[in-house]
């Protein structure tokens, strides 16, 4: 019963919803950080210090482009392949490490140059910095924790065919979860369409959710998209097991069937790289025929 109860409080931290909208852990425990810092700033202000607040807008500015830049030359190989993907922001793929320490040395220089700012910058910040650091920790703690694994499922492929998840374990396990309907679906598949038939160690499933194999096939045709393992998840019940509030959603699993990392958004191949790195312990797989 306890270990239930945390592997749904570790699932519900993954994705927070707001209305229509879906935030992945680590947004909204940047947005909690920024808020916070911003609050502590206008507290100062109101007792007659300095306002922090253009300073801290444009840290954040700074903090965000650096993480950015950072994970760009991280797999500036894969973004040279595909230009257009470093404007994309929508990737997710940001560098933690270069972030922190540009807005270490940025709030430094700024105190330093401006002595009414320190106090109430140094407290904005490190009052965000801790509160952002706190609520990501605790996420993390909880997703890594739980490990969730693969469920005991049957699915369909678009021939009919029935499909028992179990029977996909043995490499590392890339679940694609996705509808026709969806702009960034439709965005990122040619990306994993490659990576498919690029990478024999890995093994990709579309599971689509929701959607008739007439509907699927008719989509893929008409794209002239090759995929293989391409299931029908008729009742969504990957998106219930893992939580999964928004599309697509991608799940990297270990070769033992357990989760090692979910991205929510469109990828680009850059962090697909990335997110892969998690599963594949031993480096890239070999080129050849996905079977």
């Amino acid at each position: 019963m306890g270990t239930d109860l945390f592997l749904m409080a570790g699932q519900a931290l993954s994705v927070v919803t707001l209305g229509p909208l879906a935030f992945s852990a680590s947004v909204i425990a940047l947005l909690a950080g920024a808020i916070t810092a911003f609050l502590v700033g206008g507290w100062f202000q109101r007792r007659g210090r300095v306002s922090v607040e253009p300073t801290l807008w444009w840290l954040l500015a700074l903090t965000l482009l650096v993480a950015r830049a950072g994970f760009v030359l991280r797999w500036w190989p894969d973004y040279l392949a595909h230009p257009l993907d470093l404007v994309n922001v929508r990737d997710g793929g940001f560098l933690l490490l270069p972030a922190v320490l540009a807005l270490a040395v940025a709030t430094g220089l700024a105190a330093w140059r401006r002595g009414p700012l320190r106090a109430p910058l140094a407290w904005s910040v490190g009052a965000g910095v801790l509160v952002w650091g706190f609520a990501s920790v605790v996420a993390l703690r909880l997703e890594t924790s739980t490990e969730a694994p693969l469920p005991t499922l049957v699915l369909r492929d678009l021939d009919g065919h029935l499909v028992n998840l179990h029977d996909l374990r043995g490499r590392p396990l890339v679940i694609n979860l996705w509808a026709t309907w969806c702009g960034p679906c439709r965005r990122e598949l040619p990306v994993l369409a490659q990576a498919q038939q690029r990478m024999s160690g890995v093994r990709f499933v579309f599971a689509n959710q929701g959607e008739s194999a007439v509907v699927v096939r008719t989509f893929l045709d008409a794209r002239k998209l090759r995929l293989d393992h391409v299931l029908l998840d008729d009742s969504m019940q990957l998106s219930q097991h893992y939580n999964a509030r928004a599309y697509p959603t991608t799940l990297f699993l270990d070769a033992q069937g357990h989760l090692r990392d979910t991205h929510m958004g469109e990828l680009s191949a850059a962090t697909l790289a990335e997110s892969l790195s998690h599963v594949i312990a031993t480096g890239p797989p070999e080129s050849g025929d996905t079977h």
